[in-house]
C-alpha cells in the first residue's frame, strides 16, 4: 500500500513539475524528496501509463517534428537504492551494473552531469544520435528520462542543448 501511495505522489510530482512552462513547481514525494523543473516553451507533460511501482510519461511539444522526452520512474526495493539520495550514494559496483544495463543499447558513451542544484545524473549518449538518456536514483526510485528525436531523424545538437538546459533546472532534494 505504501508503494502505491508513493507512486501516486510521483505521478502528481511529474505532472506538476513538468506542466508549467513559466516556472518550476515543487511537489513532495511521500515526504522523501521533491523535484523542481522548468519546461521549454511549448512543451507539456502527459502520463502514458502507471501501475503500483512504475510511472511512464512523456514531455512533448505540439510540433510533431520536435523531440520527445520519455520519463520513466520505477521503484527499486534494493536496500542501497532505498537509502541513496543520488548516484553519489551508489557503490562503484552498483554504478557499473547500471552502465552495463545501458550498454546493450548499442554504441553508447557515459558521462556525469551535475544539475545547478548539485544533483548528479548519468548521461548516456547514443553514437548515432537516436537517443540521449539521463538516469539517477532517489530514495528507492530509479528516474530515467530519454530524449528521442522526431520520427526518421537523429537528434540535432540544438535539441540536445535544449534538453541539457532542462536537466540543469532539475532539482531533486530531500524533504525536510
Amino acid at each position: 500500500m505504501k508503494k502505491i501511495s508513493v507512486l501516486l505522489c510521483v505521478i502528481l510530482l511529474v505532472t506538476a513539475c513538468f506542466a508549467s512552462a513559466e516556472g518550476g513547481s515543487v511537489v513532495e514525494i511521500s515526504g522523501a524528496f521533491r523535484l523542481d523543473g522548468i519546461l521549454p516553451e511549448g512543451y507539456s507533460f502527459s502520463e502514458a501509463s502507471r501501475n503500483e511501482t512504475t510511472l511512464d510519461g512523456r514531455i512533448a511539444s505540439d510540433n510533431p517534428a520536435a523531440p520527445v522526452l520519455q520519463v520513466y520512474i520505477a521503484f527499486n526495493d534494493n536496500e542501497s537504492y532505498a537509502k541513496a539520495k543520488g548516484l553519489k550514494d551508489l557503490s562503484e559496483e552498483e554504478l557499473a551494473l547500471v552502465k552495463l544495463s545501458f550498454s546493450g543499447e548499442g554504441s553508447v558513451s557515459f558521462e556525469s552531469f551535475e544539475t545547478a542544484s548539485g544533483d548528479n545524473l548519468l548521461v548516456i549518449r547514443d553514437a548515432d544520435g537516436e537517443f540521449l538518456d539521463f538516469y539517477t536514483v532517489c530514495f528507492g526510485y530509479e528516474i530515467e528520462m530519454t530524449l528521442f528525436p522526431a520520427e526518421g531523424r537523429a537528434l540535432a545538437e540544438a535539441e540536445i542543448s535544449r534538453c541539457l538546459e532542462l536537466m540543469k533546472s532539475l532539482d531533486i532534494v530531500p524533504a525536510r
